[in-house]
């Protein structure tokens, strides 16, 4: 079969699935070097891979936009940015359709966008019986293996022997001097430790306590000459302002960023603590060590892809779960302070910084 040259990738969102999906597309880009890669995303998340080397261009849905005019009865609005939309989409005619989502409106774009070859997973990964419109389907031996290394069968499947390098992504510029005049004018010195307490709005029973996390910045902040920042995003500013509080003096509520701007103060970090979210993928693309605190969600799947991560977690047996009623979250609640600062410790010599 001929080598294509206009590819098209499809990882809609969220931000941790879209980073799980970056070592196929590097391994795609490594197979196929001469060919024409564009991203179909959405949200926030395109200004981090509109950044990257690998990537030729990045073709953004706007969600955000079409639902609030849909929202507002403003129809006409709608359909002029839906028409702007698929005329991006269809502008080129694509050899290759790579959907790594697997969801029913991935399908969607994949049948509206010109292309030939279709490639998507089988019905074991597979949603939303999206596996029935691809032309060729890619399926795995076991289901609960690492999203990184499910995304990988897409990418050997096109012949991607070869594992693509571990390198961090690409900020620019702008976003990496934000973040070092945040330093400079908040007085931050290194080293410098990322805690990041938030979920997204529906997995907050997968947070650690904000107590827990307030006693952790006070060890940290009382044994090193080093910054504690406080990591927040849309919607969190309020709450991570109230930890700033209960911390203390020395601990530091991060300015505010985009996905770029945010990456770019990760890579500044020494350290990372946080739970099971995107940002805590996005810290361990920059490279630097990270500490997760898994609870209910499965850590073989969704934990982060670095060899310079740690795990604390408990292995209670109703873990993994999917239960964001559970009045107990053994899982998390019996993860100590101590042990958190413990493996801080042996990362990062705090009381030696």
């Amino acid at each position: 079969m001929a080598e294509p040259h206009n590819i098209l990738v499809i990882r809609l969102s969220s931000l941790g699935d879209v980073l799980m999906s970056i070592p196929a597309v590097r391994a795609l880009r490594q197979h196929f070097p001469d060919a024409h890669i564009s991203w179909l995303a959405e949200g926030s998340v395109t200004g981090i891979l509109a950044q990257q080397d690998f990537i030729d261009d990045v073709i953004y849905f706007p969600r955000g936009a079409l639902s609030r005019h849909l929202k507002t009865g403003h129809l006409p609005t709608t359909a002029y940015i839906l028409k702007d939309f698929l005329k991006t989409l269809r502008q080129r005619k694509y050899d290759l359709i790579v959907d790594f989502h697997g969801i029913a409106k991935s399908v969607a774009m994949m049948l509206l966008a010109r292309g030939g070859r279709t490639v998507g997973f089988g019905k074991m990964f597979a949603k939303d019986m999206s596996h029935v419109f691809y032309r060729e389907r890619v399926n795995g031996i076991q289901k609960r293996i690492h999203k990184v290394e499910r995304n990988m069968l897409v990418a050997n499947f096109m012949g991607c022997t070869e594992a693509p390098a571990e390198l961090p992504l690409k900020a620019h510029d702008a976003a990496r001097s934000y973040i070092h005049d945040f330093f400079k004018s908040h007085s931050i010195q290194r080293p410098v430790f990322a805690l990041n307490p938030f979920a997204s709005k529906d997995s907050a029973f997968k947070r650690w306590p904000l107590e827990r996390y307030a006693d952790l910045a006070r060890k940290i902040k009382e044994s090193t000459v080093g910054s504690v920042v406080i990591i927040w995003g849309p919607g969190e500013r309020e709450e991570a302002t109230r930890l700033t509080a209960m911390a203390g003096e020395g601990v530091e509520l991060a300015c505010q960023t985009d996905i770029a701007q945010l990456y770019a103060l990760l890579a500044e970090c020494s350290v990372y603590i946080g739970g099971d979210t995107g940002t805590t993928h996005l810290a361990s693309a920059t490279q630097i060590p990270v500490i997760s605190l898994f609870g209910p969600t499965d850590v073989i799947v969704n934990r982060p892809y670095s060899r310079k991560s740690v795990i604390i977690r408990k292995d209670v047996p109703c873990s993994p779960c999917k239960n964001k009623s559970c009045k107990t979250r053994e899982c998390l609640m019996g993860i100590s302070v101590d042990e958190v600062f413990d493996a801080v410790r042996k990362i990062t010599p705090v009381n030696e910084a």
